[in-house]
């Protein structure tokens, strides 16, 4: 005697196809919707990451310029009122 195997009807094997293929189109979709979201991110990592560069220059070129005579001498001059040898000083009255 034969075994009758199981028949899947041309109606539900489109069914079954359409909602595979509907799954898959639902997964690429957000898939691809979370890789534009990582490449914003990135681009916006990467212009932070060169504002965080240019501002790392400046402030070494800040710190070499405390660290040179020049600025030491003017902070000398202004702040406590260093004076030459030779330098005449004169002195503002407020009245």
């Amino acid at each position: 005697m034969k075994k009758k195997g199981y028949v899947i009807k041309p109606r539900a094997k489109f069914m079954i196809m359409l909602c595979l293929i509907i799954y898959l189109a639902a997964i690429f979709v957000k898939q691809e919707f979370i890789l534009r979201q990582q490449y914003s991110e990135t681009s916006k990592l990467e212009q932070q990451l060169e504002q965080i560069k240019r501002d790392n220059d400046d402030l070494e070129r800040q710190i070499r310029y405390t660290q040179s005579e020049d600025y030491i001498e003017r902070m000398a001059r202004e702040k406590l009122g260093w004076v030459k040898e030779g330098e005449k000083v004169f002195i503002e009255d407020k009245n």
